[in-house]
C-alpha cells in the first residue's frame, strides 16, 4: 500500500510546513516510480515506458496492440459545482472501474487531468471496442457520492489499433486514439469512436483483426530462446 494513502494533513494551510514538504516529496517519489498518487494508476511517465515495451513486443511477435484514450465529459462543471475534492473522488471512482474491467497484462493509466488510457496488448480493435462498451456502461451506472450529492458521469473514448502486421509507431498510435476521442466529443460526448486500423491493407476485412489475438499469451510467455537465433 502506498504511504500517501494514509498520510493525511490537516486542512489548515501552513499549519505543518515540514509535514507538507514531506508529503510533496513523497508524491514526487511516487511519480518518479511511474504511479499517479491520486488514483494509483500508472502515470504518463510509466505509460510511455509501457507503450515502448508493448510496441516492441507487438512488432517482434506479430500480435495486435490497441490503445484506448478516454476523457471525462464536462469534468470542469463537476469541479466548479461540487469542488475539487469531489472531482478527486470522481477520478478515483473512474480509476476503480478501469482497474476492475482490465487484465493484469493491460496498462491502465491516468495520462492527464481527467484523461485516461488503456493499452491492450494482444487485443484487436473489435475486442477493444467491446471492452470500452463494458467500461462505458459501468461508469454510467455508477453513482459517485460527494456529500449529499450522487453524481453520474460519462466518458468520451477513442480507440486505435495495430493488428500485428508491422511494428507499431507509438506516437502515431497515441495521435490516432486521441483524435478519435475528440471526434467522440464533437459528435455529442459519451461515445466511442475508432481510428482506421493502422496496418490494415486496402481491401482487407476489419473483422480479421482478432485472428492473431489468441497467439499473444503464448508468444509472450513462450518466446524463442535467444540461443536459437530465431527472431
Amino acid at each position: 500500500r502506498r504511504m500517501d494513502q494514509w498520510f493525511v494533513l490537516p486542512l489548515t494551510d501552513g499549519a505543518y510546513p515540514a509535514l507538507a514538504e514531506l508529503k510533496r516529496h513523497m508524491e514526487e517519489l511516487t511519480a518518479l516510480q511511474g504511479q499517479d498518487p491520486l488514483t494509483g494508476l500508472v502515470n504518463r511517465r510509466g505509460f510511455d515506458q509501457a507503450m515502448a515495451l508493448e510496441a516492441e513486443r507487438s512488432g517482434r511477435f506479430r500480435t495486435p496492440l490497441t490503445l484506448c484514450v478516454m476523457d471525462l465529459d464536462d469534468f470542469k462543471a463537476v469541479n466548479d459545482t461540487y469542488g475539487h475534492i469531489c472531482g478527486d473522488t470522481v477520478l478515483k471512482a473512474v480509476a476503480s472501474v478501469l482497474q476492475a474491467e482490465t487484465r493484469l497484462i493491460d496498462t491502465t493509466a491516468r495520462i492527464g487531468g481527467e484523461e485516461f488510457a488503456i493499452l491492450l496488448p494482444g487485443t484487436g480493435l473489435l475486442r477493444a471496442c467491446k471492452l470500452m462498451e463494458r467500461i462505458q456502461a459501468a461508469i454510467i451506472s455508477s453513482r459517485i457520492h460527494c456529500g449529499d450529492a450522487a453524481l453520474s458521469v460519462t466518458m468520451s473514448m477513442g480507440v486505435a489499433s495495430y493488428r500485428g502486421r508491422q511494428v507499431p509507431d507509438a506516437t502515431l498510435l497515441m495521435e490516432e486514439a486521441d483524435q478519435a476521442m475528440y471526434r467522440a466529443k464533437r459528435a455529442g460526448k459519451n461515445r466511442i469512436e475508432t481510428a482506421p486500423i493502422l496496418d490494415l491493407s486496402l481491401g482487407e476485412d476489419r473483422s480479421l483483426v482478432h485472428q492473431n489475438e489468441k497467439r499473444f499469451l503464448f508468444s509472450s510467455f513462450f518466446a524463442p530462446s535467444p540461443q536459437t537465433g530465431e527472431d
